[in-house]
């Protein structure tokens, strides 16, 4: 399966994976600022880098694979109209992965397959998303507590004692809090080819492509 992963839950990561798990383009904007509006450039980009035909619909994907967060609600929800879109266009499955446990399985490589790992990233307001992490085979991750949202200092009190390393781009932003954290690595959204993959496997079906906010968004419309 040729295979086009967006997630746009920690500013933009695109990448083409080939039918046989061969990463062939990734395409990333760092900026949580501009993003949501670089977002079809980017695709048109990988595809290019990787070798296909533009527009996307003549590209020869076969799924497209979408991070669902948890994220502020703009940007994850500017990724996942636009995976669906896509999907409608190209005829083709979309199938959607939990940003963190992409997060999880690139930092579980390099570890002891025992190793547990709360990954966390910044929800604003003083706040994280987390979760708490195991490998499951060296291709997919098991969920062992959330995800959540909650204070940077609660996660860390939740986790005091326990035999767990702290990764993410949370930890960096916090870094007073998680201060034995694990160097950060960006989001590298072509393992969720890895995750899909193995769960398809596994005779999974269900990949929900429905947002994870955790909370209502900053801006919501109240009762007159």
């Amino acid at each position: 399966m040729t295979t086009l992963c967006i997630d746009t839950s920690f500013g933009a990561s695109v990448a083409v994976v080939s039918t046989g798990g061969e990463i062939l383009s990734v395409v990333e904007e760092n900026s949580s600022r501009v993003h949501t509006e670089r977002l079809s450039v980017l695709i048109s980009e990988a595809l290019l880098k990787a070798g296909l035909p533009t527009p996307v619909k003549k590209a020869g994907l076969t799924q497209i694979i979408v991070g669902t967060g948890p994220a502020p609600f703009t940007g994850l929800r500017a990724g996942l109209v636009t995976a669906r879109v896509l999907g409608k266009v190209c005829d083709v499955p979309v199938r959607g992965v939990c940003s963190l446990d992409v997060i999880a399985r690139q930092y579980l490589d390099n570890f002891a397959a025992d190793q547990e790992l709360v990954v966390v990233t910044d929800a604003r307001r003083k706040e994280v998303y987390s979760a708490h992490y195991l490998a499951n085979g060296p291709d997919d991750v098991t969920c062992l507590n959330g995800p959540q949202v909650a204070q940077a200092s609660e996660i860390a009190n939740q986790y005091r004692g326990k035999p767990v390393k702290f990764v993410g781009a949370g930890t960096e932003i916090y870094s007073d809090v998680f201060a034995s954290a694990v160097p950060v690595k960006p989001l590298q959204i072509a393992v969720a080819y890895r995750l899909v993959k193995t769960r398809l496997a596994a005779g999974e079906t269900d990949f929900n492509t429905e947002p994870l906010y955790l909370r209502r968004p900053d801006v919501h419309t109240g009762k007159v």
